[in-house]
């Protein structure tokens, strides 16, 4: 085992020296003329998402916020001509596509060209929201071959209560109240009236949305978009004839259109005035580094912007390194927590965002949060809310208070209720024939057992506390919101809301992205925008050196021979960190990206 570990450090140390060797070099200058290069084929995510091992120390996926960014500087830079785009699958959340769908509209605003290329959207069906990314672009090509697929929204789930009954598994979850759905797929053979009510209201809302926004951006009406929905899949020349798409043909061809526009010929090989994100944030962060701007950066008013993204727990634990494996994240309360304590103490910080993408989580590290939120606002800071795909149940505990809630059309939040409960396995140890035994001291000692069904006061003792965190939730909403709890309690019971309606019964203040709660706070704060910002990202985001310390700090058990070369790689950290800054060579390659199938 310790060999073993042995070795497959030496490997890493090594290979992270090469990588970080490889990149060495000076930041190239951007071109006096680009166009800008998006590959979408990762989807888009609320924060960069950590890569496999072997490449966590190449660039990292860009966020949501660093793609807007991009767009909205590219806006006022007069270099950049327009935007190429290609996307051949990936997560397309609505909020988030909202949010980039407003960036490419300022940007053709501008006078600017966007272009966006696919082989299919959506290939099999679920292109809906790849679409409504699709039609914020002036043009939409496909390939002769592929297909566009609006097939509509479908919301359905597995119940699984008859197989539990068979194996002799009995679900006992409590709930407050009827419309909190989650375990319904296991305590139930179908959807309560309940769910299917709630979940009939969501996927109206979103159709509306989408009637308003993508027949506006086609130049057709909204039943003529919806007959089109009904319709479903489209091979290329269909959607073309219907107006879906602006060109079926190949990516070199798209190439070579772009090309003329930028005064070149179009069967030439140039390819030079690309320029995709990692190189142009790159570029932009080497510019403004330039004497003179490092003195302007510090005269703007710095505002935090914290994220809560994930699964609300109190510590991210040894969860906290998952995301270098798997696409899981933590929103763990004893980082964000600190982050906005350490936030309300800087003098320098005049405000903090709280960035939300979350379902929910524990309670406690719920509340622990917003107690964060409410010694901030007491400091004499504002904290604003900007809710991205999901602000859900403790998504929404920790959003409360917040002097400003953001939302966009699409985002599920609310959700104001609690569930708890187990499963009781008896009857299936019975039927594989293990018994179980042993001795307990308490009447309820029992209680989290799945060996047996809750007793009437474990029961009883449940639903005390479900109650306590129930009232407790509707008591925080009352106060945040100004309402009374009655009034609380009448959108609470569970349900959840899309963002539009969140706006409509009090839930929320006003409809927009990240971007529009950064203009607010600037407005605020007597700037004119967002652009007149400082924006410090808290806690600082951990650097791939990091990550990696601090997995190996969590396998104490391999032995001192790993320990011994941790510390030769704390030793070589900050001049792998050195070269990481300085070079980055590997940021700037933009041939590989421009591949256009």
């Amino acid at each position: 085992m310790v060999l073993g570990a042995f070795m497959l450090l030496s490997i890493m140390t090594g290979v992270m020296i090469a990588n970080m060797a490889a990149k060495s070099g000076g930041v190239p200058k951007l071109p006096d003329e680009m166009v800008l290069f998006l590959d979408l084929d990762q989807g888009l995510t609320e924060r960069p998402q950590a890569k496999g091992f072997a490449d966590q120390f190449g660039p990292s996926e860009p966020s949501v916020r660093d793609i807007v960014n991009m767009i909205d500087t590219a806006t006022r830079d007069e270099r950049v001509h327009g935007i190429l785009a290609r996307v051949e699958g990936g997560q397309f959340g609505m909020s988030h596509v909202y949010e980039v769908r407003a960036a490419l509209k300022r940007f053709r605003e501008a006078g600017k060209f966007t272009y966006i290329y696919s082989t299919s959207y959506g290939d099999a069906g679920g292109g809906l929201s790849l679409y409504y990314l699709a039609s914020a672009f002036e043009q939409i090509w496909v390939q002769p071959m592929g297909i566009v697929a609006i097939t509509g929204m479908s919301a359905e789930m597995p119940f699984f209560r008859k197989v539990l009954d068979k194996i002799g598994v009995q679900p006992q979850f409590f709930k407050r109240k009827d419309y909190k759905t989650a375990y319904e797929n296991l305590t139930n053979e179908e959807m309560s009236a309940e769910n299917r009510e709630m979940m009939t209201r969501l996927v109206g809302d979103i159709r509306e949305e989408i009637l308003k926004e993508i027949p506006a951006d086609r130049g057709m009406g909204p039943a003529q978009f919806e007959r089109l929905v009904h319709k479903g899949l489209f091979p290329a020349p269909e959607a073309l004839k219907a107006g879906l798409v602006t060109r079926v043909d190949y990516g070199d061809v798209l190439l070579g259109t772009i090309r003329e526009k930028m005064g070149y010929d179009r069967d030439s090989n140039e390819i030079g005035f690309f320029v995709n994100i990692p190189h142009y944030m790159a570029g932009l962060k080497h510019e403004k580094t330039e004497p003179g701007e490092a003195g302007h950066k510090a005269r703007k008013p710095s505002v935090a912007l914290v994220y809560a993204a994930g699964m609300i727990m109190p510590s991210g634990g040894r969860n906290a390194a998952a995301p270098v494996f798997m696409n899981s994240e933590v929103a763990a309360a004893d980082e964000i927590g600190p982050a906005i304590t350490e936030a309300a103490e800087d003098k320098n910080i005049k405000a903090i965002v709280l960035r939300i993408d979350s379902p929910g989580g524990s309670p406690v590290a719920s509340e622990t949060i917003l107690h964060a939120v409410e010694r901030a606002q007491n400091k004499g800071k504002k904290v604003i809310v900007s809710m991205g795909p999901v602000a859900a149940s403790g998504g929404y505990w920790i959003a409360a208070y917040a002097d400003r809630i953001f939302v966009t059309p699409t985002t599920l939040t609310g959700s104001i209720g609690v569930l708890g409960g187990k499963f009781a396995t008896q009857d299936l140890s019975e039927k594989l024939g293990v018994s179980w035994d042993g001795v307990s001291w308490g009447e309820n000692a029992g209680m989290w057992s799945v060996n047996t069904p809750f007793s009437e006061s474990e029961a009883a003792r449940i639903n005390v506390m479900l109650d306590q965190v129930y009232d407790g939730f509707l008591e925080r909403v009352s106060k945040g919101r100004k309402m009374s709890i009655e009034s609380v309690d009448k959108i609470a019971g569970g349900r959840v809301w899309t963002g539009k309606r969140a706006v409509e019964i009090g839930l929320a203040d006003e409809i927009g992205g990240l971007e529009n709660a950064l203009d607010y706070v600037a407005q605020s704060l007597g700037q004119a925008d967002r652009h007149a910002l400082n924006v410090v990202i808290m806690p600082e985001p951990k650097t791939a050196i990091e990550k990696f310390l601090e997995l190996l700090e969590q396998q104490g058990e391999i032995g001192q021979a790993v320990q011994w070369q941790m510390s030769i790689v704390e030793r070589l950290a900050p001049a792998l960190e050195m070269m990481a800054v300085t070079g980055n060579r590997e940021l700037y390659a933009t041939y590989e990206p421009l591949r256009l199938e």
